[in-house]
């Protein structure tokens, strides 16, 4: 959906229309929980996952820490990242991690049926490079999965009343909504395939709230997919 093609203008009224109708037609609530969604994701597959290492060694010592389940649950699992210390420890464990800037013109010589960005998206500078280092590693009919949190989440909201301003982790750069995630598509050459909401909780009392309430504003996450066009 290139809105560019009924107008120049991004503030065009019917451009915006056109770009709305289209997020709502690529919807998707799914039934499960983020993480098992992830595991049926990559099962079999050649999986390439951006930004690995999280933010300190405390992170991958957790049971579901991404890139473990990631590993554990596709047929062949390739990390990047660009913290050369925690590479080198979890190459010492058995993982199979290379330094490379997602956002850099570098192939790494190896194409893939899905390529993971976990949280990464919000932190770097130019996060259109970013989809394209993740284009130029797809195979033809393989996905892009990106998750960055959402910035409607309602608390987000209320910390924004409690404190007088919003707070963020202090390295995210941006918010990475619908519309934006579209534009960002459309300058990268792929296609927004569908953005997805889970409806499932390990806690019970908030499966009960995302069966009545708008997942826009209690889903802490936006989760995309992005295809070759």
């Amino acid at each position: 959906m290139d809105w560019t093609k009924i107008s120049k203008d991004p503030m065009n009224d019917k451009a915006m229309k056109a770009v709305l109708a289209h997020i709502k037609n690529i919807r998707t609530e799914i039934d499960d929980l983020f993480i098992e969604h992830v595991k049926k994701e990559v099962s079999g597959k050649r999986v390439l996952d951006i930004g690995v290492c999280e933010h300190d060694f405390s992170y991958l010592a957790k049971e579901r820490w991404r890139h473990k389940v990631i590993k554990e649950n596709s047929a062949y699992c390739l990390g990047v990242d660009i913290l050369q210390e925690m590479i080198d420890e979890l190459n010492r464990q058995g993982y199979n991690i290379k330094y490379a800037d997602a956002t850099s013109d570098v192939f790494l010589g190896e194409k893939f049926d899905v390529v993971f960005i976990g949280d990464v998206i919000e932190h770097v500078d130019r996060p259109a490079d970013l989809l394209r280092f993740a284009k130029r590693h797809l195979l033809p009919d393989g996905k892009i999965i990106v998750t960055t949190p959402n910035p409607f989440y309602y608390k987000f909201f209320l910390d924004n009343l409690k404190s007088g301003t919003s707070r963020t982790n202090l390295e995210h750069v941006s918010w990475i909504s619908p519309f934006m995630a579209l534009e960002l598509s459309r300058r990268a050459g792929l296609k927004l395939s569908r953005y997805v909401f889970f409806k499932r909780s390990n806690r019970y009392w908030k499966y009960l709230l995302k069966k009545i309430a708008p997942p826009e504003l209690i889903s802490p996450m936006h989760y995309y997919e992005f295809t070759l066009e």
